[in-house]
């Protein structure tokens, strides 16, 4: 009998053994693209913010986030669910926070493009020609502008011609403030024209705009708040239940049926909040 159930162990053992190997073997591959695709991301992301930092001292910070945090909240909680949310917000954290980090910058470079205009219109009033007057912004102003303009002038010097040099600057900040300002130089060049002149309105016009976004964002901010506070009351009070009665609430966290009631639940949570934050915002 024994003899006989040779073959099916020996079949077992193999089939386990293969499928441990294609496991391993996939995991080391989605990791070493994973380990890349951070690294890239890291480098070309913030260079493109001028923050130029270590993208290999980055991916061990991330490293060891994405191993001890979920590792303490298993240790903690005993939740398995919670450590599987912390890996996927660990995950795509970077990802975001770049983007944010963009975002605000690129947020940054609007509210000071209007006095960078005004200071170009001066300078070519006064004489100057428009690289000289560039030149002039990028010495005096605060980054970020001044670091756009720079690499715009650094571009110039290596051979770029300046209309490219400045779509180059319209397709790192991608704004519309931007595409006007560079669709007025480019036109003022080619069919002639007060390029001071055209600045200064342009100027004028980009610094009411600022204006009245500021004032919609102020009517709206209650409207925003009331999205984050109906967002957060029911992670306020799932936490005070899983607090006050942990054995009541241990089936959400810890069978197939909760983990579906959460699931649909963080979906319409998603929804709502962004349904909430599309009705409050305007654009101008």
């Amino acid at each position: 009998m024994t003899s006989a159930l040779l073959p099916l162990i020996f079949v077992i053992f193999f089939s386990i053994t293969l499928l441990g190997f294609v496991l391993v073997r996939n995991g080391v591959i989605f990791w070493g693209k994973y380990k890349q695709q951070f690294t890239e991301q890291a480098s070309y992301s913030l260079a493109d913010m001028f923050l130029f930092l270590d993208a290999a001292h980055l991916w061990r910070v991330n490293l060891v986030a994405l191993l001890a945090v979920p590792l303490l909240l298993w240790l903690t909680t005993d939740n398995p669910l919670l450590v599987v949310i912390a890996i996927v917000v660990i995950a795509i954290f970077p990802k975001k926070f770049y983007a944010w980090l963009k975002q605000r910058r690129i947020d940054k470079i609007q509210q000071q493009l209007p006095d960078g205009l005004m200071m170009v219109s001066g300078s070519m009033r006064a004489g100057l020609g428009f690289t000289a007057a560039l030149e002039s912004l990028a010495r005096d102003t605060d980054p970020p502008l001044a670091q756009e303009f720079a690499l715009v002038l650094r571009e110039q010097r290596m051979g770029v011609k300046l209309e490219d040099a400045l779509l180059h600057f319209n397709d790192r900040v991608p704004v519309q403030d931007v595409t006007l300002f560079v669709s007025a130089v480019n036109i003022s060049r080619e069919v002639g024209g007060n390029l001071a002149e055209s600045l200064t309105s342009l100027a004028s016009t980009l610094r009411r705009r600022l204006i009245m976004e500021g004032k919609v964002k102020s009517l709206t901010a209650q409207g925003r708040l009331q999205g984050i506070v109906m967002a957060l009351m029911p992670v306020g009070l799932l936490t005070f239940l899983t607090l006050a009665y942990p054995d009541t609430m241990h089936d959400l966290y810890h069978t197939p049926l909760g983990w579906g009631i959460i699931a649909v639940a963080v979906v319409m949570e998603y929804l709502g909040y962004r349904m909430s934050l599309k009705i409050v915002t305007i654009d101008i």
